[in-house]
């Protein structure tokens, strides 16, 4: 019995590929301690059955289960599934760590993916392994960088003055400092965050921006603390951008979504939200795509099959199946009069360029408006666009698209396991615009 990262961890990835490579891995069985097989221990915890033989073994596919909550639940057919060390070579080439599966359906469906789309960073190619030149990178870490930040308190007494969410000196600026918290996908305003002085386990709460706020172009979120200007510049070696893609790490594959990924304006950000830094060659539109390509229901499927604990990991994110740059370059399919990259990125923009702080991003998009209104309606609309055209960019059929929607927690009521209204509306939105589309390509 052993924690599982030992098949999905960065750092055990050499002895699981040892395991898998060599075909010593009879089965693994995976376990969340919900029903408190061990009763002292915390019900959020997970650990595996590891079972695997000396050289004198030799088993060509291993056998999975995960999410297991008893040990009979090992009894159900359904809930196991055979991966050889080819399927982990194809779903995870770069570290052959292992990826966590639901159901077989759930492993054939990742699969075919991988077999039609490259991942993001493919460190075994010699030459064209990273076609988006991605780079990422934190800026300032919470713990190693606190020293560098500001409180109202503190820059109060250095009689600097608030106007909008950044301080100003008279010699110096402060900038926010963006937690993941304050995103959601698209939205860089998605909440502020508040100190709770009582609460001595987590301070830091979020307030969540209201419809009427959301509305308002001139409403910044407030963060806890602010970072001098130069330092920020410092931390980027002395360049600025429009705007960043970021992501939240702290994640779940239980959550209702995986990945959540936004463009923030010029400010500090905090390791909680790494930044993906793309070459000068990749242009603001096309960051744009990729950002659409990041919170698409489809890659999010993919996304929950690989995380093992509470954190999207560079190493995991690198190994997720990216339309590649040149696709975009195409003539979008179900609209032939432009192209990918601008019928994906003028929606993006719209969803993303809702505020005056992303002015710098529209402008340099060639967006205009520049600030474009915040409408709930439209926002759906054009969500349930960009997801069913990337589920038609994928290759996958309307009947998968149909069960990998159902598949997200949230859409589905847990005590009767039907559809709520909310997610009718939403998963029939996506497929009715699907079949509009398919029918159109």
């Amino acid at each position: 019995l052993v924690p599982s990262g030992i098949a999905t961890d960065h750092t055990t990835r050499e002895f699981f590929g040892t395991l898998m490579e060599t075909k010593a891995l009879a089965g693994l069985y995976d376990f969340e301690n919900k029903l408190k097989i061990f009763p002292d221990v915390d019900g959020r915890f997970k650990f595996t059955a590891l079972l695997f033989g000396g050289s004198g073994m030799n088993y060509p596919a291993a056998d999975f289960v995960f999410f297991a909550h008893k040990v009979e639940d090992l009894k159900e057919k359904t809930r196991h599934i055979a991966l050889s060390s080819a399927d982990m070579a194809l779903l995870n080439p770069n570290t052959k760590t292992c990826p966590i599966f639901r159901t077989r359906r759930d492993a054939e469906v990742t699969k075919a993916i991988y077999k039609r789309i490259p991942i993001l960073i493919d460190k075994g190619r010699i030459e064209g392994g990273n076609p988006w030149g991605i780079t990422f990178t934190t800026m300032f870490h919470q713990t190693n960088d606190a020293e560098l930040f500001q409180s109202p308190e503190q820059l109060l007494a250095l009689k600097a003055k608030l106007k909008g969410n950044r301080w100003v000196a008279k010699e110096t600026n402060y900038l926010p400092l963006y937690e993941a918290k304050m995103i959601q996908s698209y939205d860089h305003r998605a909440a502020s965050v508040v100190i709770e002085a009582g609460n001595w386990v987590r301070q830091g709460q979020t307030e969540d921006t209201t419809l009427v706020a959301h509305q308002n172009p001139e409403f910044v979120v407030q963060p806890r603390w602010w970072v001098d200007e130069t330092a920020v510049l410092a931390a980027r070696g002395g360049k600025t951008q429009p705007a960043y893609l970021s992501y939240k790490d702290i994640t779940s594959a239980t959550n209702q979504r995986t990945m959540i990924a936004a463009m923030i304006p010029n400010a500090g950000v905090a390791n909680s939200a790494p930044l993906m830094l793309m070459c000068d060659d990749i242009a603001q539109r096309l960051k744009c795509c990729l950002l659409a390509n990041l919170n698409s229901f489809v890659l999010d499927f993919v996304a929950r099959q690989k995380v093992g604990a509470l954190h999207l990991n560079f190493f995991i994110v690198e190994q997720l199946p990216i339309l590649p740059p040149h696709r975009y370059a195409e003539k979008c399919p179900w609209s032939k009069r432009q192209t990918l990259e601008k019928w994906i990125s003028d929606r993006v923009l719209k969803l993303s360029c809702t505020a005056n702080d992303m002015i710098p991003l529209a402008e340099a998009a060639g967006f205009d408006p520049p600030v474009y209104r915040w409408n709930e309606a439209e926002r759906a609309t054009l969500r349930a666009e960009l997801d069913a055209a990337y589920f038609l960019l994928y290759d996958i059929d309307r009947a998968d698209a149909e069960y990998i929607l159902g598949t997200f927690q949230g859409l589905k009521d847990d005590a009767t396991g039907a559809l709520v209204t909310k997610a009718i509306s939403q998963t029939d939105a996506i497929l009715a615009i699907y079949d509009r589309f398919a029918a159109a390509k």
